[in-house]
This record gives C-alpha cells, structure tokens and sequence, in this order.
C-alpha cells in the first residue's frame, strides 16, 4: 500500500476518490496534507433535523485520521495496512453547513515510537486527534488509535 503518490495531495486525493466508497457517497474532498484537512457539503449529509450527521461527521475525522498516518506510511517508505481500531467521539453543537476535518500532527516521539514497533515487531499504533469544524464552531472532537501492519504481517 506504501506508494510514493499516498505521500501527496493529488496521489491522495484519488486514492479517496477510486478506492473509498463512503467518501464518494459523502462528497468528501481531501483539501489539504499539510495539516491534513477533509471538508463535506452538507446536502450529502444531512440528517432528519437538518444539521449534519452523527456518522458523516464520525466519517470524515475517521478519514481524515487515517489520511495522516497513510501519509506518513508512504513518505517513511513503510509498506503496511492502516486500520482504524478504537475511537472515541464528542459533539458540541450541531454542523448547520459545509464542515472540515483537521487531523493534528502527534508529536515526532510518537512517530519514532511507531518506527520502532514497526522495526520490531512488524506492528504499531498512533494516537491522534481530529476537530471537525462547521466555520470555526466545533461540532465533532474525535481521538483515534490507528493500528499499522507491516505488509509483510498483513493477513
């Protein structure tokens, strides 16, 4: 899975679009790698009141998670399969429009961590956080553990 173009935008972009089906049914548009950034438009995802749905919202700091650590799986070279493995989620306030999910960068010691278990034992995680945002209200805070298998282990 590890290739040069999941390292950049465009590369990234199209993964999104060809291979993840939610994200296409969703209308997500991976705006951003450098933080990593997904907006949605609402019409796609709008609930029985109005507002955004729980699970678009869900969807897209899922999404915007696993971006990141994709990302930094092809920019090290490192050949492995990302899954999302636990979660937890808050919502604020409703999205009433359009919003966007910002996945924040771990600290470097996190990354060389995950360098090692990978060096070690074929496997690692990452901790993240993401903010989905509708304008600059916070609707969605979302903490992920991404799991990472070498290719090699990957079964």
């Amino acid at each position: 899975m590890a290739n040069l173009h999941l390292a950049d935008l465009e590369g990234l972009r199209a993964y999104l679009t060809v291979r993840i089906s939610p994200a296409r049914a969703l209308g997500l548009m991976l705006e951003s790698v450098d933080p990593v950034t997904i907006a949605a438009p609402l019409d796609a995802n709008l609930n029985d009141k109005g507002t955004a749905f729980a699970g678009s919202l869900y969807a897209v700091a899922a999404l915007a998670g696993w971006v990141l650590v994709t990302r930094w799986c092809a920019a090290e070279s490192v050949d492995a399969e990302v899954v999302l493995q636990s979660s937890s989620a808050k919502f604020p306030s409703p999205a009433r429009a359009g919003f966007r999910a910002t996945a924040q960068e771990p600290a470097a010691a996190q990354w060389q961590k995950l360098k090692r278990m990978l060096a070690r034992s074929g496997r690692g995680r990452a901790e993240l956080a993401v903010e989905v945002r509708c304008h600059e209200a916070l609707v969605m805070s979302f903490k992920g553990t991404y799991a990472v298998i070498a290719a090699a282990r990957a079964e």
